[in-house]
This record gives structure tokens, sequence and C-alpha cells, in this order.
């Protein structure tokens, strides 16, 4: 355990502190469900992205699904869990994905991986998505709802242009 004399706080390298990405808190498991947006396709990648960053930094493993917390050397003390925290992870993100999609991914065997390859694959906008989102965003009209609930469409609509 690393204490830092100076204030007597366990440090981010001990792996039994909520501050080391390795950390598994006793009610993690691998059908913990971290947001209830599926993903489904490039129409919904950037918000579904945007949710499962929020909820993955809360939990503080956003380190190791965008590859800034590296997998240990083999002989290090810390590669089991690395791998079951690595694998519980990825199950998350599995359990937000649809089965359509999900399928395809289930023998991805890195998060950060499965990050990319899900950022590939749903992340890029074809001239088909930018007409539909064009034509959505010209579409829309305040109707009964109010002007906040019209302006967060309208915004929410430009952040996927």
């Amino acid at each position: 355990m690393s204490i830092n004399s100076s204030t007597n706080l366990i440090t981010a390298e001990d792996t039994n502190s909520p501050n080391n990405p390795l950390f598994l808190h006793q009610h993690d498991h691998p059908g913990l469900i971290l947001i209830s947006k599926k993903l489904t396709g490039s129409e919904n990648y950037s918000t579904w992205r945007r949710s499962m960053t929020i909820a993955l930094n809360a939990k503080n493993k956003l380190q190791i699904v965008t590859g800034d917390y590296t997998e240990p050397s083999a002989d290090s003390r810390n590669k089991a869990l690395w791998d079951r925290t690595n694998d519980m992870i990825i199950s998350w993100i599995l359990n937000t994905i649809s089965d359509q999609i999900g399928n395809s991914l289930s023998f991805v065997n890195y998060v950060a991986a499965l990050w990319k390859e899900l950022q590939e694959n749903y992340s890029q906008l074809d001239g088909h998505r930018i007409y539909q989102l064009s034509n959505d965003i010209a579409q829309l009209k305040q109707t009964d709802c109010n002007v906040e609930i019209y302006y967060q469409k309208l915004f929410g609509m430009n952040l996927m242009l």
C-alpha cells in the first residue's frame, strides 16, 4: 500500500484505492448496465459515446478505455487485476450495444481496441447521414414544446453533424 507520508492519504498506486483505475467496487459485476441508452449505429453513436464516457469516467475507468493506462507486463503483480478490469469494462460496454452490433464484437480482447473499433465504425458521417440530419434540422418545428426543449432538440441535432 502506498501512503503519502506528508498527508497520510492512500495514493492512486494502491490497487485497493478507488483512485486506481484497476480498482473494482464490490458491486461491480459483468452484468452491470452503466447507461440505459443502447448503441444502435452511427445515428446515435455520438450521444451513446458521450453517455458512456461520462459513466466510465465516473467509475474511474476511462484511462483504461482510451489506452492511457496501459496493460502491465506479464510478470507484473497487477497483470491479473488489469485483465479482470479490462474484461469487466468490455462487458459493461457490450451491455450497452445492440445485439446486432455486439455479436460482431464479442471476440475483441482489449477494451481500448473495442473503443477504437466502435469509433472507426460508427463515428463516420456519410453523405446520406449528413443529408438526413440536415433535413431533420430543417423540418424541426417548435409546435407544442417550450423554447428550452426546442433549443435542446436543435442543439442535439447540430452536435451530430
